[in-house]
């Protein structure tokens, strides 16, 4: 008997076993009809509890309805209500967000639900954790002690907290009495009100304040406010305080009407009352800046650009700009152009004006209106035109307006006619004949002198000045290529040796300017406004050699062979046979080499034969060496008396730091202008940057930004010893 039972006993374990499912396996898919629709249910274990009120379903669980997927350890389905209660690993697929936590409840009729220790991810890097997030609704959940950041690692390296907030994964995160955190330090422990956009790069908002200290102006603070008005305007405004000068804003504001038609509006704006007495000598209490820019394609092809700016005083940029370019600054000049092109034609009306940085008497020579319709060169109509004669023309009108010196209306016309005319193919000779007359509505008396300013003295009468001019072009070409095979990927070069040769004979009226018998030119009685009113007879040669080295690469089959300019080198020289003692212009040189990507050079001068000394001179050599980028520059005008050297170096060091070096030295006055010197961290999640500027006027700055990713807009501070940085844009925001 005892046999027989041992016997039944293992039995029946068989038939247990067998009926069980082995480990790893699931059940087959279970459908459960709930008032939100069906959801489908899939698990190692599925049971039902209670008449088909309560499906629990255990190991490996995936329950799917929809976009809608939830995975967990546990969980239980109530047919009835559609709650579902998630335990254990959970993670639920929200349509493109993803959600983890120790726990979820969510009804599947409502759509509404509490999840537990969560973090929500949604693309491309926002995270945002929570030890209780309810759902509102699709990607929408309150949020009760949350986490904001981007950050990959489980401690995030930097990180926003807030005590109650809303997350809308679309849109928006924002939440009331916030933190900002690195690590688990509170580098900002309290403000109340913080917002960051999610998936958008504009939103409304303060940014974070840019700090500082300056021994010129004292303790400053830069508070900016970023407003998104529309999906076509935008607006920065910044609040600027300086301890020792005062307080003022800075403004940019940016607009989209239409893809015809945009533009944007910036200013500066400081009051000094605070700037010491021993300092207030040549300054207003006001400074300021302002710059207008609109561009707008009007039908018919009318194109219409503003480009308007203005300064409060001529050392406002010294004082607060940022780049060497603006500190130094001569004038500020304003447009507005309008413009129209036809298949022969072109129209161009023109108001110019400018402000004098350089001196405080009112020598600005404005145009108002310049307005110049030119024709291009086309065929003359009729029988000449079939003969291959062709006609360009330039016409103008200017109303010069001026308050030290000779001011009046000019009207220009000049009219040539070219035959171009190819020999055997060697050479093209090309003869012309022009003719131009200038009018005038005033004559010139006299000269006096205004300070160190030689101004005109005028009648009313007019006055008008005929020029005839004739002459030839005579160029050649003349090219080779050689095959190279396959050097440094350069399969071919191409060479070719363009001379060229102009002769221009020009004479005219009594107006004209004549070769005295010392070199000098002779006055005439037309006020002196540009360089149109001081063209002096002619008899001149001009010959220029031009060396072209064009390279082509290796080319596989089914792609196309790159080519580029790999040499240029340029002579030019002119002689002027109707003067008598320096009949030899300046010899110019122009040198350009391209071998490749990594390196290129050019160098332009000038070379006077009388003086046997160098005009002027430029050099620019750039090397882009991967990890390293550099280049060099000089700047060399022996009439200016100006010597100057530029250097730029940029090295990414590692994979996450950069370093950066600038130069700007005065070799005539052997003193650095402007020197900086800056380093670039960047990491998954952000990037700090630490920027050195030394001026030679004592104005040195040390700036600081650190950049979150997914935030917008840096979080700035800096020890400032002068100077003012141009703010940003806006995106992520805080308040």
């Amino acid at each position: 008997m005892r046999t027989l039972g041992v016997f039944a006993s293992i039995l029946l374990l068989v038939g247990v076993l067998a009926a069980a499912p082995a480990a790893g396996q699931t059940t087959s898919p279970t459908v459960v009809s709930t008032p939100g629709g069906e959801v489908t249910i899939l698990a190692d274990q599925i049971e039902e509890v209670g008449p088909e009120a309560l499906v629990i379903a255990s190991g490996n669980v995936e329950i799917t309805r929809g976009g809608q997927r939830l995975l967990a350890d546990r969980a239980e389905v109530n047919r009835t209500t559609g709650d579902t209660v998630a335990e254990g690993h959970v993670i639920f697929y929200d349509g493109d967000d993803r959600l983890q936590a120790d726990r979820i409840e969510y009804n599947f009729r409502t759509g509404s639900g509490v999840v537990y220790q969560g973090s929500a991810h949604t693309a491309p890097y926002y995270r945002i954790d929570g030890e209780r997030m309810d759902r509102m609704g699709e990607g929408r959940y309150r949020v009760t002690k949350g986490v904001f950041t981007t950050c990959e690692d489980e401690s995030p390296t930097w990180a926003f907290r807030f005590r109650t907030g809303e997350a809308d994964l679309e849109e928006l995160v924002w939440g009331t009495g916030a933190s900002f955190w690195v690590k688990s330090i509170p580098l900002i422990p309290f403000f109340p009100y913080f917002a960051a956009a999610v998936r958008r790069d504009r939103q409304t908002g303060f940014l974070f304040p840019r700090l500082g200290s300056s021994s010129r102006k004292g303790y400053f603070a830069e508070i900016p406010f970023f407003w998104a008005i529309s999906d076509s305007q935008d607006a920065l405004i910044t609040l600027d305080a300086y301890e020792k000068r005062g307080l003022g804003a800075s403004l940019n504001y940016r607009y989209v009407l239409s893809r015809e038609h945009s533009g944007s509006i910036s200013g500066f704006y400081l009051n000094e009352f605070l700037r010491p007495d021993d300092e207030q000598a040549g300054f207003t209490d006001n400074r300021a800046w302002w710059s207008i820019k609109d561009t707008w394609a009007l039908p018919h092809g009318w194109a219409l650009r503003t480009d308007v700016n203005g300064v409060s005083d001529d050392s406002v940029f010294r004082e607060y700009a940022d780049s060497l370019h603006d500190r130094s600054l001569q004038r500020v000049e304003s447009n507005i152009f309008v413009q129209k092109a036809w298949d022969n034609w072109n129209f161009v009306g023109n108001l110019f004006w400018y402000q004098d940085l350089t001196t405080d008497r009112p020598v600005e020579l404005n145009r108002l209106p310049d307005l110049r319709l030119d024709a291009m060169p086309n065929p003359v109509p009729g029988a000449l035109g079939k003969l291959g004669v062709l006609y360009e023309a330039q016409t103008g009108a200017v109303n010069f307006v001026r308050e030290v010196g000779a001011d009046g209306i000019r009207l220009d016309g000049r009219t040539q006619l070219s035959r171009p005319t190819p020999l055997q193919s060697y050479l093209t000779v090309t003869p012309f004949v022009a003719g131009r007359i200038t009018g005038y509505d005033k004559t010139v008396t006299g000269s006096t002198l205004n300070g160190n300013v030689v101004v005109q003295t005028t009648n009313d009468d007019p006055r008008l000045r005929s020029i005839y001019e004739m002459g030839t072009d005579v160029e050649t070409r003349l090219t080779r290529i050689y095959e190279v095979g396959d050097v440094a990927g350069v399969e071919a070069v191409l060479h070719s040796i363009e001379p060229r040769v102009n002769f221009t004979w020009l004479d005219g009226s009594e107006d004209v300017l004549r070769y005295r018998r010392d070199g000098t030119l002779s006055t005439n009685r037309l006020p002196q406004y540009d360089q149109i009113d001081a063209i002096p007879e002619a008899a001149r040669f001009t010959y220029s050699l031009t060396n072209r080295i064009r390279a082509r690469t290796v080319a596989p089959a089914d792609t196309e062979a790159y080519r580029w300019e790999l040499v240029r080198f340029v002579l030019a020289n002119t002689y002027e046979t109707l003067n008598p003692t320096r009949p030899v212009g300046p010899v110019t040189g122009d040198l350009i080499i391209n071998p490749n990507r990594i390196f290129s050079f050019r160098g332009t001068t000038s070379y006077d034969v009388y003086a046997n000394a160098f005009d002027t001179g430029t050099t620019d050599l750039s090397v882009d060496v991967k990890p390293v980028v550099a280049s060099v520059g000089t700047r060399f005008d022996r009439t200016n008396d100006v010597h100057f050297l530029q250097g730029t170096l940029k090295a990414d060091v590692t994979r996450w730091a950069t370093v950066r070096a600038e130069t700007n030295w005065d070799l005539r006055a052997d003193v650095f202008v402007e020197n900086r010197f800056g380093l670039d961290l960047k990491f998954q999640c952000w990037a700090f940057t630490v920027e050195y500027v030394s001026r030679n006027n004592n104005e040195d700055e040390l700036r600081f930004a650190l950049n979150l990713l997914g935030v917008g807009a840096p979080i700035t501070t800096g020890t400032r010893l002068g100077g003012v940085s141009t703010p940003g844009g806006g995106g992520g925001t805080s308040r």
